[in-house]
């Protein structure tokens, strides 16, 4: 045969890559993006949980309570530093304290504004945006923290005086030798509202003598005396008359 034979078909050759840079990879779908939310999500929580251990701590450290002994809730502590702010700022309005309104308006405006820009930079896709969360991430952090010790410590030292939002309490003690005033306020252990009920926990009820509030010199910050424990066993009947308005 004098025919020439057919040479092989050649592999096309690739596209000629130009200077542009190449775009960015198309996004994964709806589990990467349910991933990215429920990151944001848990360490937001976290914050909140630390911060509102903080608070809790710092506020019943200050009525001589042990915090680890009283069994916060995980899920009660997370959401207590915004009830706590909607507390403080319905007693700051109450009392026309602008001072105070001022300060926690300041307070959750910060918040709130390094709030969403850690969620924008760590939602973004651009390549630094992880990156550039940690900065607002670590500011926030760094604000709800020292606020929780700062407004658990202002709030106790308020809730132990004259301007108490702790309720009144009286007790009938059913015990054969009842507490008396060398240690623990007697009055209030024959049905008289005249204690602050700090807390019942672990079948415990903490409370203190209310101070003396009569006439101008009266003090309104830190005038509590001592918190007394009385067991449940040792209760016949209790008392509580709570402030209206909280």
């Amino acid at each position: 045969m004098t025919g020439a034979m057919a040479e092989p078909d050649k592999p096309a050759a690739p596209p000629a890559v130009g200077n542009d840079t190449a775009p960015d990879p198309p996004p994964n779908g709806l589990i990467d993006s349910l991933k990215s939310i429920g990151e944001i999500a848990g360490v937001l929580t976290g914050i909140a949980f630390i911060t509102g251990w903080l608070y809790w701590s710092t506020y019943y450290s200050s009525f001589g309570l042990n915090p680890l002994e009283l069994g916060f809730s995980v899920a009660v502590v997370s959401v207590s530093p915004v009830q706590v702010i909607l507390r403080d700022w319905t007693f700051a309005q109450l009392a026309r304290n602008w001072n105070m309104m001022a300060v926690l308006a300041g307070y959750m405006t910060l918040n709130i504004a390094l709030a969403v820009l850690f969620v924008r930079h760590r939602a973004s896709r651009h390549p630094h945006g992880t990156a550039r969360s940690r900065v607002p991430l670590v500011l926030l952090a760094l604000a709800m923290f020292v606020g929780g010790y700062v407004f658990g410590r202002y709030d106790a030292l308020q809730d132990s005086g004259c301007n108490s939002k702790l309720p009144n309490v009286a007790f009938l003690t059913s015990a054969e030798h009842p507490p008396t005033d060398a240690d623990a306020a007697a009055p209030c252990l024959d049905n008289e509202l005249s204690c602050k009920l700090v807390l019942h926990a672990n079948s415990t009820y903490y409370y203190f003598q209310t101070p003396e509030c009569e006439g101008s010199a009266a003090p309104s910050v830190g005038a509590g005396l001592a918190t007394a424990a009385l067991p449940d066993s040792e209760v016949r009947m209790i008392r509580v008359q709570r402030t209206i308005g909280w």
